[in-house]
């Protein structure tokens, strides 16, 4: 895996993001609400079985989107960091001075060492130019005691190897790039090395989507089984692209 992108490479992903966004209504947005509240509550659940939340924990979600996890939180001192945060405050009419929202990338954090209780990387590892080097800012300010809470999407080998192929095609025909919004795509023993470098994984959960009530690889299995035969079919051969990861770390 490569851990780092090209400065072009990174800035083609966030126009895709950005687009994305530009094109979602605040209507559409504010829906989503429900989704983040009931990520929230997870959190929550598990953060508890390791740390106190109260009035003075501090919280940082970095690549927060226009609305997110942070935005939830009601207890605490939060902030939040992520590159189309001026881009969000001018489009969305969402209270973003609760959550400290300020413009930035994971790679450079303008925040102390040891100051976070608790941060929050929701599918964002993959969208970085410099992977290794967010995680390292993580550790960073996180304090000894603190917990990095991580979601990032993985993909079977075989959906990797073809993805390849497939991409080489793409761009000598056609001049695009497969998959732009990503800048790395990662296997799960890729995506967990990478992490352990900097933190020790203490829970973790494959397949983890609380929108289809997924949370474990069994969940997921039973829920490929209901899907359409095309959709199953791939994940049997090791063909299954984006499926979710989530880990609860600590300072090694």
């Amino acid at each position: 895996m490569k851990n780092k992108v090209s400065n072009k490479r990174w800035k083609l992903a966030q126009s895709f993001e950005k687009k994305l966004w530009d094109s979602m209504p605040e209507k559409e947005i504010l829906e989503n609400s429900k989704y983040y509240s009931e990520k929230l509550d997870f959190l929550l659940e598990e953060l508890r079985k390791k740390i106190r939340i109260t009035k003075k924990t501090k919280f940082l979600q970095i690549g927060c989107g226009p609305d997110d996890i942070i935005n939830k939180i009601k207890i605490g001192k939060r902030c939040s960091i992520d590159p189309l945060a001026d881009f969000y405050k001018s489009k969305f009419n969402i209270n973003y001075k609760d959550t400290n929202l300020i413009r930035g990338v994971g790679e450079k954090l303008p925040y102390p060492d040891n100051y976070f209780d608790v941060i929050i990387l929701a599918n964002v590892l993959d969208h970085t130019k410099n992977a290794e080097k967010v995680l390292s800012e993580v550790k960073r300010v996180l304090n000894k005691n603190g917990i990095f809470y991580v979601e990032c999407h993985f993909y079977q080998k075989n959906f990797l190897t073809l993805s390849k192929v497939y991409g080489f095609f793409k761009r000598k025909f056609t001049k695009k790039i497969f998959n732009p919004c990503h800048p790395h795509m990662l296997s799960l023993l890729e995506l967990k090395k990478l992490i352990k470098r900097y933190f020790i994984i203490y829970s973790e959960i494959s397949g983890k989507d609380i929108e289809k009530e997924i949370y474990t690889l069994e969940d997921l299995k039973k829920f490929l089984k209901k899907e359409k035969f095309t959709r199953r079919f791939p994940a049997i051969f090791g063909l299954y692209g984006v499926i979710n990861y989530t880990c609860f770390c600590k300072k090694k």
